[in-house]
């Protein structure tokens, strides 16, 4: 067991490196867009509330198919690519490159290295899971998708995803300010509760 988490932790560490080396054009962006998630003004989760929703009515008023909306998508994704190593020393002088641009732009690689970490153990849990015991991982998925559907089935599949997009970017900030942690632990009180009244 140990050895897997040291092996989980270099894994973590090589992907946070790769991430740095890849996202070094990207950095200054990057920066912006850590503190923005982490909310480190006060009125930050109000700008990202906007900025998401302004995307998500550009794609509501617009209605493009699901193909032409994907291609676009990485259309966009493309030009972006290509354009930000031009782009971005224009915009922000490399000399304005400090050293706590660079703890945070590292952090935010760590960050995302960590996110990328935790998809890959859910995989592997699941995968883990339908070889140790196969009923289990049908329940566990079938409960999961079937509520998805329903979900999908009871709202436009646009405002699932609006919803979905909100709360995937609050976590940063909800975790950075101790809320998840404060949240998580008032759930163990009323588990430690439920547990003790049984």
């Amino acid at each position: 067991m140990e050895e897997n988490n040291q092996d989980m932790k270099a894994s973590g560490d090589s992907d946070s490196k790769s991430l740095k080396n890849n996202l070094t054009a990207w950095r200054e962006f990057i920066v912006l867009a850590s503190k923005l998630m982490k909310w480190e003004q006060p009125y930050y989760p109000f700008v990202v509330f906007l900025v998401i929703t302004f995307k998500f009515l550009i794609v509501w008023y617009l209605d493009p198919s699901f193909v032409t909306g994907v291609s676009m998508f990485m259309l966009i994704m493309f030009v972006l690519d290509y354009a930000i190593p031009f782009i971005t020393p224009m915009i922000f002088s490399p000399a304005n490159w400090t050293s706590s641009k660079e703890k945070e732009f590292k952090s935010a690689c760590k960050g995302l290295a960590a996110a990328k970490m935790s998809i890959r153990e859910v995989v592997d849990w699941l995968q883990t899971l339908k070889h140790s015991n196969p009923w289990l991982y049908v329940a566990i998925l079938s409960v999961s998708l079937s509520t998805l559907a329903w979900l999908g089935n009871q709202m436009h599949n646009l405002m699932l995803l609006y919803f979905t997009a909100l709360i995937v970017t609050s976590l940063p900030g909800l975790y950075g300010h101790g809320l998840l942690k404060r949240v998580t632990e008032a759930f163990k009180k009323l588990k430690g509760k439920g547990v003790k009244a049984n």
